[in-house]
């Protein structure tokens, strides 16, 4: 049994992975108090293989369905997975632009149902200067 929450997709850069945490033997607000150090998303292969293939399952037919990139809190129980929420995941400016370019290439939406999810804010943060990680030491 165990409990998790995850990304479709990298919602800091965009990148197409799902990107989450787990706790074996663990409930719902578990794996975000902080009580408890969670496992990265991964690991749930090796602990839980058939509820993980199961999760990849549903996370890309809900990303289908609702044409976004998805936020998803799930728990398995006796080795059955159970998806408990899902939504429309916040993103960086930058993974907001790289997931409609993606999801436009990849054919789940159009370019126009794409733009219309690009947020005001996203743009603003895109015309402010960044640095890279190796910039900053």
């Amino acid at each position: 049994s165990g409990t998790g929450v995850a990304f479709s997709r990298d919602p800091g850069t965009g990148f197409h992975a799902i990107k989450g945490e787990y706790l074996i033997n663990a409930q719902g607000e578990d794996v975000v108090s902080g009580m408890r150090t969670p496992e990265h998303i991964n690991t749930m292969k090796e602990a839980l293989p058939e509820a993980y293939v199961q999760f990849v399952k549903n996370v890309v037919l809900l990303e289908k369905h609702f044409k976004d990139m998805q936020d998803v809190e799930f728990t398995v129980e006796n080795g059955k997975l159970w998806m408990l929420q899902c939504r429309s995941g916040k993103r960086t400016g930058q993974a907001a632009f790289q997931i409609a370019v993606d999801f436009v290439e990849e054919g789940i939406c159009t370019k126009e149902e794409m733009l219309l999810k690009v947020e005001p804010d996203h743009v603003k943060q895109m015309l402010h200067p960044t640095f890279s990680a190796a910039a900053l030491k």
